[in-house]
């Protein structure tokens, strides 16, 4: 059957088959030298513009094999000796048996296959584009080569001329007669352009493709309308089809004069300018500032007679220029310059009057205040917040040299840097002792709740003293988990170090980290993951927020919790997103960019402006990838090992993705880069973010002091946040102290001036912790974690990342931010006064035992008794309402023990102690 087909074919092209030997078809036609015409064959084509060349192939056809063994010719013969059959090439029609088609060969230029950008390129289809600056020599030669025979070629010879300019304008416009220099813009100026003016050309200098520069000298003929037009050179010298037109004045004879040339006057200040007119009798002139006639606001505004106003607030940049123009001839004018000066601002008064040695915080009014003025407390310049352009508050610390009257000013900055008038300090040698509410409620925002103990501490040493001491206070460390102990044992220790820890500061700032930075039980088994996360959180809570970020970062329960731990970063790899979204949303920068009060940055479309993209998760995916967990017991380190707490985890550059990432504010990390090398600038490059200050501070605002602070108390925990005063970022004991030491949050010590919006839902942990601590209760935290978890705050085990509650939760049907609300209904409210009802008339744990002792001993006394409660657990500011319920309800109860046990019950059951004010 095969032989019959080849048969067959053969005798319709006049082949005749030899067995199954191999046919070898060398081409078809006659037996010319095979040649190729490129068309056209000759032409002109200036730079930058395209023209389409062909090629006709003649004599050569594309090979063909027919083989018997596939690949191996077998007594090959050429198909010239043999019968012809026409070749139809489908761009000229039928014409004979010696054509082929122009897409058989490729297309070079000088040799040069596909051209380059030197001589101009060319595509597969023969399509030339001439390049934008001519070559020298400027002829090319474009060639087209045979695909079948690639010594078989044609040539086209092309002059490339420069290309037709064009002129869209030329300054200055007006000319006026006399020597000038000319700025001509357009396009397609090849080096060697002239500027012609009214035909006739000028000494010319090439800037750019789009510039030139021309000088010459305008006469008295030339006056009134004038053309400017480009002549570009040989090869192919051409003008600009289209002319400039330009006007042409007569020489100037008015002179302006404006005096002072130079000036500074202060924002809100004026200053008298004149002008003197020469060469005309009018000397009438047009006063403008930066332009624009008569002023504005911005810039300041300028009167008919020459007197400048300066603005309200200072430009930038903040020099402006104040100009006369002549009204008789507009050409004539003169410019003066200004230079803007901040005020000079006024002390009004500073709040309080009266300090003592130790830490400060001072609120300063006056008038003329910028954001950058700053309080000067006996020559030291303080760390200040501006509030408004009336009201200041600045921090320091007075020393013992200081006692007696000290100099406050204040000093507005460069430029026109001026202090204002001075008021003065005093400043005592002892602090008066903090009294016990003032103690109390302190407690109450700085530990797990004030006892009887840490109210005397506190009044001894003070605020401030209180503080230093808890900064140095041994760390209530996490045990090590038995292998047989499950997660109850580290929750256990969390009330055990809450209720009994000497480090109750320490303890109370590091479980709010633990909220922001979460880890959570449903994911993670091993309860030693979480002992040993809190134990880093308590280490870092007092260090700097970077080493806390970094530790966060590369501790193995974040890694297992969000992925970070095994991502792997090889070129097939897609990088895992987890830990680069959540790091960003919830730990560091939050969602929007924020101004340093903790209010939305917006856009010009009121839009609060997002801090990251898509394409930054990317960046940061890439970066945390090439971590592993530390080995376990027996076992060698490696990549994809299991997770193991023991340590941070390990790098493994070989796994870490090396491409270029793109991170925070267009930083890009160039690719190639290091496993450590990635992860130090990354996180420097969070930790630098001005959204951290606001983001973090604001946070641990409302796990201490309260839910709602205001834009004033964020911006200033910020700018302590942003610099302690001594130039580090980040130090976190620095914006613990501010944060409990801040105006507002001390503003609730005196009950006149507690404000609705103070204060803060107890969460559930912080609710069993303060009535633990009030009644003197000691525990091995058995059986709280029951509790807990029936108030919807099971430590440890929250439901996701985002905590059991968000920051930004609004109590239904106010304005009001309570976060705790979240969780807070009337099932978990029951939970709350079961607790305390079992605690005072039941048992929580055989193992936890109250000592209610002392007001048992004070019952006897209603008032007494009342006083003491009221104290311990309510920082003494118990409502008269609410006394006077519990006096009539407990003066009916004859036994002081059962008299004690229902203060306590109904107190620590009570909306008034469950809302921290």
């Amino acid at each position: 059957m095969i032989r019959s087909y080849l048969q067959k074919r053969a005798s319709l092209v006049g082949v005749a088959v030899i067995g199954f030997s191999t046919l070898w078809i060398a081409g078809c036609g006659d037996h010319s030298s095979p040649t190729i015409a490129v068309s056209p064959a000759t032409s002109q084509v200036r730079a930058g513009d395209t023209l389409q060349f062909t090629a006709d192939v003649i004599g050569l056809e594309n090979p063909g094999v027919i083989s018997g063994t596939p690949g191996v010719p077998s007594n090959p013969r050429r198909v010239e000796d043999l019968p012809q059959i026409p070749h139809v090439n489908p761009n000229r029609g039928a014409v004979g048996n010696n054509s082929s088609r122009s897409s058989e060969v490729t297309w070079s230029v000088n040799g040069v296959p596909g051209g380059n950008s030197t001589l101009g390129t060319i595509t597969s289809a023969g399509l030339y584009t001439a390049p934008p600056v001519i070559p020298t020599p400027s002829s090319i030669t474009v060639i087209a080569t045979s695909i079948v025979n690639t010594s078989v070629s044609g040539e086209a010879a092309v002059s490339l001329e420069n290309p037709i300019p064009s002129v869209q304008s030329a300054q200055p416009n007006p000319l006026t007669v006399g020597s000038f220099t000319l700025t001509v813009s357009g396009s397609k100026f090849a080096k060697g352009a002239q500027v012609l003016l009214d035909g006739a050309a000028l000494p010319t200098t090439f800037i750019s493709a789009t510039q030139l520069t021309a000088s010459g000298t305008a006469t008295p003929a030339e006056v009134g309308k004038g053309t400017v037009a480009v002549r570009n050179p040989d090869p192919g010298s051409v003008v600009s089809p289209t002319a400039y037109s330009l006007q042409i004045d007569p020489p100037l004879t008015i002179a302006v004069k404006v005096s002072p040339a130079t000036a500074q006057v202060r924002d809100g200040g004026s200053l008298q300018f004149s002008a003197a007119v020469s060469g005309s009798a009018n000397t009438a002139v047009v006063w403008s500032v930066n332009g624009v006639a008569g002023g504005n606001n911005s810039s300041g505004t300028i009167s008919a007679s020459g007197l400048y106003q300066a603005p309200a607030n200072l430009p930038n940049p903040n020099t402006v220029t104040v100009t006369a123009t002549s009204e008789a001839d507009s050409r004539a004018s003169d410019s003066a310059t200004a230079t803007l000066e901040y005020p000079v601002p006024t002390l009004a008064s500073v709040s309080p009057q009266n300090i003592s040695v130790g830490n400060f915080t001072l609120t300063v009014t006056g008038t003329k205040f910028f954001n950058g003025t700053a309080v000067v407390f006996g020559g030291q310049l303080l760390p200040t917040v501006y509030v408004s352009s009336t009201q200041l508050t600045a921090t320091g610390t007075a020393t013992s040299q200081q006692v007696g009257q000290v100099q406050i000013v204040v000093q507005n900055p460069d430029p026109g840097s001026a202090d204002s008038n001075a008021l003065a300090e005093q400043v005592s040698a002892q602090q008066d002792q903090v009294s016990a509410a003032i103690a109390s409620r302190f407690l109450e925002q700085a530990s797990w709740g004030p006892t009887p103990t840490t109210i005397a501490q506190v009044q001894q040493s003070g605020l401030q003293g209180y503080l230093t001491q808890q900064f140095s206070a041994p760390v209530s460390t996490y045990k090590t988990p038995g292998p047989n102990d499950g997660l109850n044992v580290v929750q256990n220790q969390l009330f055990v170090n809450a209720t009994q820890g000497q480090d109750q500061l320490r303890q109370r700032v590091s479980f709010a980290l633990n909220e922001i930075m979460v880890i959570s039980g449903l994911k993670i088994g091993d309860p030693t993951a979480f002992s040993l996360w809190m134990n880093m959180l308590q280490n870092d809570a007092f260090g700097n927020f970077s080493t806390l970020l970094n530790d966060v970062t590369l501790s193995p329960a974040m890694g297992y919790y969000l992925d970070m731990g095994n991502n792997d970063g090889c070129s097939s790899c897609r990088p895992n997103e987890n830990y680069a979204r959540e790091s960003m949303q919830l730990f560091s920068i939050g969602l929007v960019m924020l101004n340093p009060d903790g209010t939305p940055q917006l856009d010009g479309s009121g839009n609060p402006i997002p801090t990251y993209t898509q394409n930054t998760i990317d960046g940061f995916a890439g970066v945390y990838t090439g971590w592993s967990y530390p080995p376990s017991p027996g076992n060698t380190a490696q990549f994809y090992a299991g997770p193991y707490y023991s340590g941070p985890m390990l790098p493994y550059d070989s796994h870490h993705n090396k491409s270029s990432k793109l991170l925070l504010n267009g930083v890009t990390l160039p690719a190639g880069g290091t496993i450590q090398s990635d992860l130090s600038a990354a996180l420097q490059n969070v930790f630098n973010h001005p959204n951290v200050g606001p983001f973090i501070s604001q946070q641990l605002i409302q796990k201490l002091v309260t839910s709602n602070p205001s834009p004033a108390y964020v911006s200033r925990v910020t700018q302590v946040f942003d610099d302690n005063g001594s130039g580090v970022r980040g130090d976190m004991k620095a914006v613990v102290s501010a944060i409990l030491l801040d105006p507002e949050a001390r503003r609730g010590d005196d009950p006149s001036r507690v404000q609705a919006s103070d204060g803060h839902l107890r969460e559930p942990v912080l609710h069993i912790a303060a009535v633990l601590r009030a009644l003197g209760a000691t525990t091995d935290g058995a059986n709280l974690n029951y509790y807990a978890q029936n108030m919807a705050q099971q430590p440890f085990m929250s439901s996701s990342v985002f905590n059991f509650y968000p920051p930004n939760y609004q109590i239904p049907g106010t304005q009001l931010l309570g976060p705790e609300f979240k969780i807070f209904n009337s099932s978990t409210d029951i939970a709350r006064i079961n607790f305390v009802n079992d605690l005072i008339y039941g048992s929580v744990s055989s193992t936890t035992t109250i000592d209610i002792s002392a007001y048992v001993a004070a019952a006897g006394d209603v008032g007494k008794l009342l006083d003491m409660v009221s104290l311990n657990l309510m920082h003494d500011q118990m409502s008269d309402a609410m006394r006077g319920t519990l006096t009539t309800t407990l003066s009916s109860i004859s036994s002081n023990q059962r008299r004690a046990m229902a203060a306590l019950y109904l107190t620590a059951g009570s909306s008034q102690f469950q809302v921290e004010h």
